[in-house]
């Protein structure tokens, strides 16, 4: 996924240094009240521009200073897992299209590619909904709707969705991950 580095780019996504003071300074009912109670977590690399099929650099010790002054190449984004009033019912969509709860801008996931609930029992819950390029939790292929039943999500379980790989969290673990992240110097 190739994000730039504006963060208009980020569908429903948030850089998650946004969310460090909340998990600090809020309940986790507060936070919850706020932000939601599951996350899909994107480490990225961001380019500022492609270079060709190789995008490796070389820099000599001599220019550490100057790579230092410009290196911000991992960005972790947040996309909160909540309804956005776009869809029906109890239904979270996530996908490419800007009418998703959850909107993740990658050519390798479909306009709607999927969708999340709440079960009965307070777990989170992931189903296919017919994409180009499939939906895994854990390399376990999440099935198409009316193709059987969802598949249940975990903190710290790896989702892919299109190319996209992403850990979902719930609140808990991403208030106490975030929490623990360094303010900038």
């Amino acid at each position: 996924m190739t994000l730039g580095s504006s963060e208009h780019h980020l569908g429903t996504g948030v850089a998650i240094r946004k969310l460090r003071d909340d998990a600090r300074n809020l309940s986790r009912e507060e936070f919850e009240d706020r932000h939601g109670s599951a996350f899909m977590l994107l480490s990225t690399a961001e380019l500022s521009a492609l270079r060709g099929p190789d995008n490796t650099e070389v820099c000599l010790d001599i220019d550490a200073p100057k790579r230092a002054d410009s290196t911000v190449s991992l960005s972790l984004v947040v996309f909160p897992v909540r309804s956005s009033g776009n869809s029906a019912g109890h239904l979270i969509t996530v996908g490419r299209g800007s009418e998703n709860d959850v909107v993740i801008p990658d050519v390798s996931i479909s306009r709607f590619h999927a969708f999340a609930k709440q079960g009965a029992n307070g777990e989170w819950l992931i189903q296919d909904a017919g994409s180009t390029n499939g939906t895994t939790v854990n390399g376990h292929s999440a099935p198409q709707q009316g193709h059987g039943s969802p598949i249940e999500m975990k903190a710290g379980d790896n989702l892919r969705i299109g190319q996209v790989e992403l850990t979902f969290l719930d609140a808990t673990a991403l208030i106490s991950f975030a929490g623990k992240m360094q303010a900038p110097a």
